[in-house]
């Protein structure tokens, strides 16, 4: 039975069913399925690379015996797909049986019998991604090179999917840890109580978490007037000097890891289901400070009745380290009415939001870059991003969060992280704006808004286009008519309701240049009240307009510094300016 020809139309379904998978399972699934689909073999692997332990683990296999496979591991330079992560070419056996180079203790552990095969590295964007494998034609054939050659397409394909997939899920867990944060964070802004304070925490939690079952206790308080715990869904028997024994006597030997789970049929997991604790798993954390026991979480039984994963620790962590330190300042905060250390947190927060932002290159492919990000207090709200699509083709992202400090600057982390997961999904940047309006507003609830201008840079057609969610007019410099134009387009603000975006598109000429601002620089104010305005901003860019991007920013902010004089920065200001060559 020979293997399936690669025409137009099968490559276009190809493609289109391994960009249409949602999720990683069903995408290496849908992988497999094609690769045994196309080479006719009776089945197929796919071994993803574990760099932390240097080794490939059977993810994903199809037509094999794919319960025994499953999470099965190979060391590097052993058998043919550890040959193929060592030297990264690719390895055709015909005659498995009597080839020194097969790892055979796999095919006796799961009673499979490997005649011949194929196998191949994934690797995209120069890092591997694993392995891919085609396993016992099924007439019997020999594999050649033609096979290498369609095998290696499906495994650049797969590499792309896997590592774009990886992307996406590790951005998604992001979004929702900020989301956790800013949620705390927002809400302890307005606390005026501590029974307010643990009411709100607890309740939090368990609505982040989808749980039944939230304790929040701390045993060394060091004023009066704090209450000592505050549960949901557990019964005061949580509290019994026998539970707490059950639940913390080896807290010593967990504390410092960070947490500790009890599974329903472990020998402390009995105990505490017979006493009514819980139906399925639970998970405890310390609250510490200084490495000191203040206290813990307690978090049991899933609404979902599923395990807690590494999104729900990490995110659990996020929140109790947040809840121990809120708490510890609002014992502070009893006692003096106000927090002493606001200029210290602002001051690693500010330094914190700094390193957040994207390092821009100078230089990428064709085109020159140069950025500048100065908050008006310690952290603030604006922000921009630069997102890759290939060697010829960038978005790039500026954008300004409504409000200042602390909860701007939060809001600010979040909407980035969005925002970079649905500029990298789609090539429409209307579709982008639209995709993260959603879940901003979806996720969060925040009440507060962002605008954003979203420009993605096309070098081979000399294209930019274009979509503004709200944001100021931006500027594009016409060398060849030594002119100015607006770029600006149809969108209200993310985060405030349902909105479609406009998308333009306009073609540039080699040596135009794109000024990306927000409107602390045409809004600074002076002494008298007046405005930079974007005149002013208009008139120093046609002075610079033959210089490198870096001399055009120095010279911007050197003529809002002089404008502004003494007065006191109201606003965020940023820039971002790219020589379009």
């Amino acid at each position: 039975m020979p293997t399936k020809l690669l025409t137009l139309s099968l490559i276009s379904d190809i493609t289109s069913r391994i960009n249409s998978q949602e999720d990683l399972d069903t995408l290496l699934g849908e992988i497999m399925g094609i690769t045994r689909d196309v080479l006719q073999t009776e089945g197929s692997s796919l071994l993803l690379y574990d760099k932390e332990n240097d080794q490939l683990v059977f993810n994903t296999t199809s037509g094999l015996k794919e319960e025994s496979l499953a999470h099965l591991t190979v060391p590097r330079g052993k058998g043919i797909a550890g040959m193929v992560l060592e030297t990264l070419k690719p390895e055709i056996v015909n005659d498995a049986a009597n080839d020194p180079r097969i790892f055979k203790a796999i095919d006796q552990k799961v009673g499979y019998v490997t005649r011949n095969l194929l196998c191949v590295p994934m690797i995209a964007q120069g890092e591997v991604q694993g392995v891919l494998e085609a396993v016992n034609s099924l007439d019997n054939r020999d594999f050649n090179n033609n096979d290498i050659k369609i095998l290696k397409y499906l495994s650049n394909l797969a590499a792309i999917a896997v590592k774009n997939r990886l992307l996406i899920d590790n951005l998604n867990l992001r979004a929702n840890e900020l989301n956790c944060l800013f949620q705390i964070s927002q809400a302890l802004a307005n606390i005026q109580s501590s029974d307010e304070f643990m009411d709100l925490a607890v309740k939090t939690i368990s609505e982040v978490l989808q749980v039944d079952r939230v304790c929040l206790n701390f045993e060394k308080i060091e004023k009066k007037g704090l209450p000592r715990s505050k549960s949901k869904g557990f019964s005061d028997q949580i509290h019994d000097e026998d539970v707490e024994v059950l639940l913390f006597a080896d807290k010593a030997d967990w504390m410092f890891k960070g947490f500790k789970i009890i599974t329903a049929n472990s020998p402390q997991g009995i105990q505490l289901t017979h006493k009514g604790l819980f139906q399925h798993s639970l998970i405890l954390f310390p609250i510490l400070k200084n490495k000191e026991w203040l206290g813990s979480l307690v978090v049991s039984d899933k609404t979902s009745r599923t395990r807690f994963d590494e999104m729900d620790i990490r995110i659990l962590r996020t929140l109790t380290n947040q809840v121990g330190e809120a708490y510890t300042a609002l014992q502070v905060k009893i006692q003096s009415e106000r927090l002493k250390n606001i200029d210290r947190d602002m001051q690693v927060a500010a330094m914190i939001q700094k390193h957040s932002l994207p390092i821009i290159p100078k230089q990428y492919s064709l085109l020159e870059f140069d950025t500048y990000y100065q908050a008006s207090r310690e952290i603030g709200g604006d922000f921009y991003d630069m997102v890759v699509h290939g060697k010829d083709e960038v978005s790039v992202i500026i954008a300004d969060v409504s409000g200042k400090g602390t909860p701007a600057a939060l809001f600010m982390e979040f909407s980035k992280t969005v925002l970079q997961q649905e500029v990298s999904k789609t090539t429409s940047t209307s579709e982008a704006l639209f995709n993260a309006n959603q879940i901003l507003q979806d996720k969060s609830g925040f009440l507060m808004f962002v605008t954003a201008m979203l420009v993605r840079i096309n070098m081979t057609k000399k294209e930019l286009t274009y979509s503004s969610a709200g944001h100021n007019m931006q500027i594009i410099y016409r060398k060849k008519h030594h002119k100015i134009q607006h770029l600006s387009g149809k969108g209200q603000p993310m985060g405030i309701g349902n909105c479609e975006f406009s998308e333009h598109t306009v073609s540039y000429l080699p040596g135009d240049l794109l000024v990306l601002y927000t409107d602390g620089v045409t809004e600074a104010m002076n002494m008298k009240e007046e405005l930079f305005s974007e005149e002013r901003l208009e008139s120093v860019i046609l002075s610079h307009i033959n210089d490198p991007p870096e001399v055009v920013r120095q010279a911007i902010l050197q003529k809002v510094s002089e404008f502004v004089g003494e007065a006191e920065p109201h606003d965020d200001l940023s820039l971002f300016i790219i020589r379009l060559n």
